[in-house]
């Protein structure tokens, strides 16, 4: 069992009170997720109508908020519910589909899918009086970005930008077509409409193909250029590439009979997580050597750890693999979790055994990640659509 103790001064009224925190015990597991969970929601003021403060991009706001999700959906406290929905609601857009000025790229609208994605399948409640059709959003967003794979250059792929004229529109990045490529899993699976996992499948198959995916070690790297025919690949590694494939090939395992195709490429891809993000089996990401993350990167860690942790509750047969990550990462996530304000403020490196200095949205929703992972047993699988609701999936 272990034991970790988080002392905390109460320094304003909206910081969280605790001590003595473990992780071991449901209870007192549930205990430090309570307490990582309020000091990430303190970033947030519901007057902002879903949109966490700068220096915070649109789509961490939407990450923010499906860690919370997740956070319910692990310990039961629904506490963080209203405002959740309410983000969600606020920030659909004119054609709910996440399609508004600060959608400059794929991958911003695509991560408003998985966050309504994670609303359908843990039966987020709407907010009163609502009509929201969570369902609805996340197929808008599918459809929408969908319609961008663009086969005329590369055979295939989803550009960064979606602006024709902004820098970045002819780079195909892993992000944006692993965001595609599990968002059209997931709806594969909770609707059991087979042309959601075909175009899963097809995402896939082209991110192989062109050497994002690399197909001996299962390294993914970072993008590729089409106005160079998508021969020439940036080989930076980034943590959430891995991980949103990762699990998108759980959905995909699970959702499919065809185990010979998926299930190599599950392994592979925890081998290359393991290998490329971790040391001494706890979860790192490589620009934190240096002190070199920027605001983005240092929330990178926080995605793989929530996929970890779903890829294993989807599939158990992972979990020898998957669970000493998981344990060592939350033994060294807690041990940095000791930083002002609040005592309690979470920094970036989970190798050094103590808060680092570097706290933020991030590096919070990293921790409470690792360690609501926790309390995922037992808890039920995410949904899949009942016959009345079909008349809801376009």
């Amino acid at each position: 069992m272990l034991h970790q103790t988080l002392v905390v001064a109460v320094v304003a009224a909206t910081y969280v009170s605790a001590a003595n925190l473990a992780i071991g015990k449901s209870g007192q597991t549930t205990t430090a997720a309570n307490t990582l969970a309020g000091n990430l929601m303190t970033y947030y003021n519901p007057s902002m109508n879903g949109v966490l403060p700068q220096p915070y991009w649109w789509w961490e706001s939407a990450g923010m908020f499906d860690t919370a999700i997740h956070y319910w959906h692990y310990s039961g406290d629904a506490q963080y519910n209203t405002n959740t929905a309410a983000a969600i609601l606020a920030q659909a857009g004119p054609n709910q589909d996440f399609m508004q000025a600060a959608a400059t790229g794929n991958d911003d609208q695509l991560w408003w899918g998985l966050l309504a994605m994670s609303a359908v399948e843990y039966g987020l409640p709407p907010p009163a009086g609502s009509t929201a059709n969570y369902v609805q959003l996340a197929t808008n967003v599918f459809n929408a970005v969908s319609a961008r794979f663009d086969k005329t250059t590369c055979n295939g792929g989803l550009g960064w930008q979606i602006d024709p004229n902004r820098d970045g529109y002819h780079y195909k990045n892993s992000i944006s077509n692993g965001l595609l490529f599990q968002l059209a899993a997931r709806l594969g699976r909770y609707t059991n409409d087979k042309k959601y996992l075909d175009f899963a499948e097809q995402v896939f198959d082209w991110t192989l193909s062109v050497g994002l995916i690399d197909k001996s070690t299962h390294s993914v790297y970072d993008g590729t250029d089409a106005l160079k025919g998508c021969i020439d690949v940036n080989h930076d590694k980034w943590s959430y590439n891995v991980g949103v494939f990762l699990y998108g090939t759980a959905v995909m395992l699970s959702a499919s009979t065809n185990t010979a195709k998926w299930q190599p490429h599950l392994d592979g891809f925890i081998s290359a997580a393991t290998a490329d993000f971790t040391k001494g089996n706890i979860l790192v990401e490589k620009c934190e050597a240096t002190n070199s993350c920027n605001t983005d990167q240092l929330s990178f860690k926080a995605y793989l750890a929530r996929w970890l942790v779903s890829t294993q509750t989807l599939v158990p047969s992972s979990s020898a693999k998957i669970q000493p990550l998981l344990q060592a990462s939350v033994e060294g996530a807690l041990a940095s979790c000791n930083g002002s304000p609040g005592q309690n403020a979470c920094g970036s490196q989970w190798t050094i055994g103590k808060f680092d200095g570097v706290l933020g949205v991030g590096q919070q929703m990293a921790a409470l990640e690792v360690t609501q992972g926790f309390l995922a047993g037992g808890r039920p699988l995410p949904g899949k659509v009942r016959k009345v609701e079909r008349a809801f999936v376009a």
